[in-house]
């Protein structure tokens, strides 16, 4: 990928206005005979066409072109019309700020909020009217603490999924420490798990890519090591949702690189992106009443905000 770079870096831009633009056709172009070197262009399908545009609009991120514009006339002449990268300014952005892309479609929260998506995890406990109760914004759970709810509800004491998470919001906005102003730590009480009976936990404000908010709570201590990048929200179709089926298992496949029924190809794709920070997909074959399977995909995205779990006819 590298290597991908400096070749975009190398190709000819424009200046306009004094700022430098690179041909976004032209980037596209040079990352699909990269990718597919031997695949004609009327033979790149859906996914493929994804993976390209994904891997070329993180490539010019990181080369910092930050955002894309269409030139036309009197700006540039009748035959440079078309879209283009522009080159942020040196002084736009520090070091961690986050570039800014076009979105193409409402961001997370929107499409939440609509009804179009699914929390994966909290949806299939029956806990999305539990946190309308309590927040005006979605609010989605770690792996950690979804697991620590599911040994809560299996054990001996009395306890169930909207009980423990009543309390969990309850504590996070009564209690606790602010320990930036999109962060705080707080303690809930559960019991039935051996002698311990409070638990920190974390949560903290996040931005999807339409730059609207939504919490994640997640235990204070949570040790990730096991993962091999982050998940971000995760969110299911309602197609995927219909199959009654828990993606705890697949999630936990995904994250630690087994990638279920890809080919050999997609699975060393599924490597660069990993180390690169592109795109992500699984697919999988899950099981059915009556012996039957489905395929489902889960797909996290290049900036790791957002993770999907979805049928291959949702997308």
């Amino acid at each position: 990928m590298d290597n991908l770079k400096d070749r975009i870096a190398s190709l000819p831009t424009i200046t306009v206005g004094g700022e430098r633009y690179l041909s976004y056709q032209a980037v596209s172009d040079l990352v699909a005979a990269c990718l597919y070197p031997t695949l004609p262009a009327d033979q790149i399908d859906e996914i493929a066409y994804r993976r390209i545009l994904e891997t070329a609009d993180a490539l010019c991120r990181k080369l910092g072109y930050t955002r894309i514009e269409k030139l036309s006339p009197p700006a540039v002449p009748l035959n440079q019309m078309g879209l283009y990268w522009a080159l942020a300014p040196e002084d736009a952005a520090g070091e961690d700020d986050e570039v800014m892309v076009i979105v193409a479609g409402p961001g997370l929260v929107e499409e939440l909020q609509a009804g179009r998506l699914l929390d994966a995890r909290l949806s299939q406990l029956g806990l999305d009217e539990v946190t309308r109760q309590h927040f005006k914004i979605p609010v989605t759970a770690s792996d950690g603490l979804i697991d620590l709810m599911h040994r809560a509800v299996q054990s001996d004491w009395p306890n169930d999924y909207r009980g423990i998470w009543h309390d969990i919001l309850t504590m996070c906005i009564a209690g606790g420490q602010n320990i930036s102003p999109a962060e705080r730590l707080f303690t809930v009480i559960i019991r039935g798990l051996s002698e311990r009976r409070s638990w920190r936990l974390r949560a903290k404000l996040k931005h999807d890519i339409a730059g609207e908010p939504y919490f994640r709570v997640s235990l204070a201590d949570e040790d990730q090591n096991n993962q091999l990048f982050e998940l971000g929200a995760v969110v299911m179709t309602e197609g995927a949702a219909t199959l009654e089926v828990d993606f705890a298992p697949y999630l936990a496949r995904h994250v630690a690189g087994d990638y279920g029924e890809l080919d050999s190809f997609d699975k060393r794709q599924n490597d660069i992106a990993v180390k690169e920070g592109f795109r992500i997909l699984s697919a999988y074959d899950v099981p059915l009443p009556g012996g039957e399977t489905a395929r489902i995909w889960i797909i996290t995205e290049a900036d790791r905000r957002i993770t999907t779990v979805l049928r291959p006819s949702d997308y």
